[in-house]
């Protein structure tokens, strides 16, 4: 599919003249409401829930998300994004090469002062043989393996921290009183406190029982230090200005080499945009990792 610039010029020209902008500064209002939205979207999952965003790196994938991660890891202060080889595709080949898992989950509540080993280690045991039971039905009997946890929470909470437990944690007299040491120690490094007086409550066991698929070993590209040559050069529009930018096309690049932005990479389902003061390398497997000079 072949934009219509005219058209889309037509379109932002209309609204640009509502506003009183130009058609540059009306594009690039648009494309940062859409970049303030996915921040807020970021900002609900590590910042409210007490991660360091600086600690993680954005793994931008569908068709969508590479032209936008550049913007994302500037404004946040994240250290890097990657964009996966044929990020449209990218769910659609992790789907086929995902392990077959099943969940059960069960609500039983107990606390530290009605805790029942016997009753506990009987729950997750079933749950556990629940979980098998369904993926042997499907074919599924080799590399299995268990994965079990425990929302828990101080009594009178209205929220749960998911706590991982070993799937043989009930059979040993006395393990709840590391049970609940962990959860003062999550406790804390969630949400920065913990009180260890305080009477905790379990309220849901989890069970979850993969059969692990071979992975696939991907090809490693061609190597090259030299530096890439660009498709094309064509005027883009970033915040600092309209800029001269170099055009790439994806498949070109090689593992090793490295574009400075502003610069932008196209492919057949996506781009990846680099602005200035960025720089993009390509990895061994032919993933672009953006990260700031």
């Amino acid at each position: 599919m072949t934009l219509d610039g005219e058209a889309a010029n037509r379109i932002v020209s209309a609204l640009a003249s509502q506003l009183g902008m130009t058609v540059h500064e009306t594009a690039l209002a648009i494309v940062r409401i859409a970049t303030t939205s996915m921040i807020g979207a970021l900002n609900s999952i590590l910042i409210e829930e007490g991660y360091d965003h600086r600690e993680f790196i954005i793994n931008a994938f569908g068709g969508a998300g590479p032209p936008h991660a550049a913007e994302l890891i500037a404004e946040m202060g994240i250290p890097r994004a990657i964009i996966p080889h044929n990020p449209g595709q990218f769910s659609a080949y992790g789907f086929l090469h995902a392990s077959a898992r099943v969940d059960r989950q069960r609500t039983m509540q107990m606390t530290t002062t009605t805790f029942d080993r016997n009753r506990a280690h009987e729950m997750m045991s079933s749950l556990i043989k629940e979980c098998v039971t369904e993926l042997t039905s499907q074919g599924y009997r080799d590399n299995l393996v268990t994965e079990c946890s425990l929302e828990m929470r101080y009594l009178g909470q209205n929220y749960e921290l998911e706590l991982p437990i070993e799937p043989a944690a009930f059979e040993r007299a006395g393990a709840e009183d590391g049970l609940w040491e962990a959860f003062h120690a999550a406790h804390k490094s969630r949400f920065g406190f913990s009180t260890p007086g305080e009477v905790i409550e379990i309220v849901t066991f989890s069970a979850t029982v993969l059969a692990i698929t071979q992975h696939p070993t991907l090809p490693e590209l061609a190597k090259s230090t030299d530096a890439p040559a660009p498709r094309s050069r064509r005027n883009v529009g970033f915040i600092e200005g309209t800029l001269d930018t170099p055009i790439f096309w994806r498949d070109d690049l090689l593992a090793g080499q490295s574009i400075a932005g502003p610069a932008v990479v196209e492919e057949a389902a996506s781009i990846t945009l680099v602005i200035p003061g960025q720089t993009l390398t390509v990895d061994a497997f032919g993933h672009l990792i953006i990260q700031a000079n």
